[in-house]
């Protein structure tokens, strides 16, 4: 590996190896040789006089505060480990995009801070925005424009939208048993339909995450609906009452699955994965097991973990391999390519496994050896995008 340096001073980068020539950065930027005291140091890797890669990590603009009181830890465990693979971090904003530069913060492990910095384009973009609302706007839709036109690669591309995710995945034959049969809801009818059918549905927001917004309907034999969201249970008095406590056509009702359960309680697999030489494979697997409701097994709503080894004799591990790569292929052929994902998968009563969930933005794993190894694979993605993978 090579060391180069950065100047605050001077906003500028320099080595100090006399008769070489670097580049930095997708747009191939010349180090100046300088013997000026720097600022920062970084230790990168070198292939044929570019050094890198120079990896730029897109958050919200509303994320920026949060990220110099330090209260990122995933995005700086990002940048610790992009710094010991020999990479450098550069946190930006849409704001901080110009013609030839990016404007944004690195980490520098000697100060313990993030410093604002100037760096040239990045060898590759990472999407880390935590708005849905954001991703919509134009201006986000002219950045993803721009870096098409300057041909950086970039993951992942969106938020993934439940109703959307479901037409995708059915298109494949092999996930297709693995989906619990969905509706996207546009009347009253549509839930009546499904309740008739399958007896007991959930109903989750169509830009849902973390659980929020999921209720239950569960159609009794004396054809009564009981209403049920956290800590809340009820007899609907009329279908209709639905209408005044939610938007529905921002809903998709899910055939509910009679789940598996571990003493007592219903459980899923939380499964990280990430892409790797053409495919998709996993990087960890945890469990969250429901505890005080049955509704959701997510942690801020009263799950817990459990080790996987408990109930890891429960599953097939080359079928989870199976629905993961499958998972990666489809996105990846509609979507664009995605470097990463979570997926949430259960197992019903009869053995067969069910994709629950699948986020493009996988939230921090409660087990650090899977953030840990989750880091490393993706530090490995970077690298593979930039040219910088070993051979």
């Amino acid at each position: 590996m090579k060391t180069i340096y950065y100047s605050v001073h001077t906003q500028t980068w320099f080595h100090r190896d006399k008769g070489c020539t670097y580049t930095l950065g997708h747009n191939n930027h010349a180090l100046s040789f300088s013997e000026q005291i720097p600022f920062l140091s970084f230790r990168v890797k070198e292939r044929h006089g570019k050094v890198g890669p120079l990896v730029g990590i897109l958050l919200s603009e509303s994320s920026i505060p949060h990220l110099q009181k330090r209260q990122k830890r995933y995005i700086e465990m990002i940048n610790s480990h992009l710094q010991t693979s020999g990479g450098i971090g550069i946190v930006f904003t849409l704001n901080g995009v110009r013609a030839n530069t990016l404007h944004g913060y690195i980490f520098s492990e000697q100060n313990e801070e993030w410093i604002e910095t100037i760096t040239p384009l990045p060898d590759v973009v990472y999407n880390r925005m935590k708005s849905r609302s954001e991703e919509k706007s134009e201006t986000f839709r002219q950045f993803i424009q721009w870096l098409h036109n300057h041909r950086i690669p970039y993951f992942n591309p969106c938020f993934f939208a439940k109703w959307q995710l479901y037409e995708l995945l059915h298109t494949n034959e092999r996930l297709r048993p693995h989906l619990p049969a969905t509706v996207q809801v546009h009347t009253i009818d549509d839930i009546l339909t499904m309740l008739h059918t399958y007896k007991h549905i959930y109903m989750k927001p169509n830009g849902g995450w973390k659980g929020k917004g999921i209720f239950t309907l569960t159609y009794t034999p004396t054809e009564e609906i009981i209403f049920e969201r956290m800590h809340e249970r009820k007899l609907l008095s009329r279908i209709d009452e639905l209408n005044e406590l939610y938007e529905l056509t921002e809903y998709i009702a899910q055939q509910a699955i009679d789940s598996d359960t571990f003493h007592g309680n219903r459980y899923d697999l939380r499964i990280l994965a990430h892409y790797n030489n053409g495919t998709h494979t996993i990087s960890g697997i945890g469990v969250r097991l429901s505890q005080t409701q049955q509704m959701t097994t997510h942690i801020p709503n009263g799950g817990r973990k459990i080790p996987y080894r408990l109930v890891q004799e429960r599953f097939h591990e080359s079928l989870l391999h199976t629905i993961v790569r499958e998972c990666g292929l489809t996105l990846s052929e509609h979507l664009g390519f995605i470097g990463e994902f979570s997926i949430d998968i259960g197992r019903g009563t009869d053995g067969q496994l069910y994709i629950y969930e699948l986020n493009s933005k996988p939230m921090i794993f409660d087990e650090p050896e899977i953030q840990t190894h989750g880091a490393k694979r993706l530090i490995a993605v970077f690298d593979q995008l930039s040219g910088f993978a070993s051979s």
